[in-house]
């Protein structure tokens, strides 16, 4: 595995990474450019050829480009595929702390007593920290 391309991919090239990496099919040179709004089709062509010699995509047998592994880069490994899009681990494990708390409260009276007020404290700043880490992944993703 290429751990030290971790280092080199950055910019555009980073840009170009992500959408190759997320696309649900082999994408083209043209598709690229025109998907990133980059200046010139030969732009896209660079970053493309330079994910390529870091051994991060491979052209498929029509031409176009896939990703070889989605977990060559370390920062990757921190998110999950659905349906095309990366998502925070962090995500889920927020949404299941809020999940515990809705169970809690619909399997149990909240009467506001000290018991209950330790539970909605907990399961706040642990929802609220998950999502927050799962934001900053995601804007140092785009990044």
């Amino acid at each position: 595995m290429k751990s030290e391309a971790s280092g080199l991919v950055s910019g555009k090239t980073w840009d170009v990474y992500l959408y190759i990496l997320t696309s649900n099919h082999p994408v083209g040179v043209r598709e690229v450019w025109k998907g990133l709004n980059l200046s010139t089709p030969s732009l896209a062509q660079y970053h493309i050829n330079k994910l390529v010699e870091l051994g991060l995509i491979q052209k498929d047998p029509s031409g176009k480009y896939v990703a070889k592994s989605k977990a060559q880069i370390s920062v990757l490994k921190s998110f999950v595929f659905v349906g095309g899009k990366l998502i925070p681990k962090l995500f889920f494990y927020g949404v299941f702390v809020i999940g515990l708390f809705i169970s809690y409260l619909y399997y149990s009276s909240f009467n506001w007593e000290y018991k209950d007020f330790i539970i909605l404290s907990l399961t706040f700043f642990s929802a609220f920290g998950f999502l927050s880490e799962a934001y900053l992944l995601m804007k140092r993703l785009k990044s």
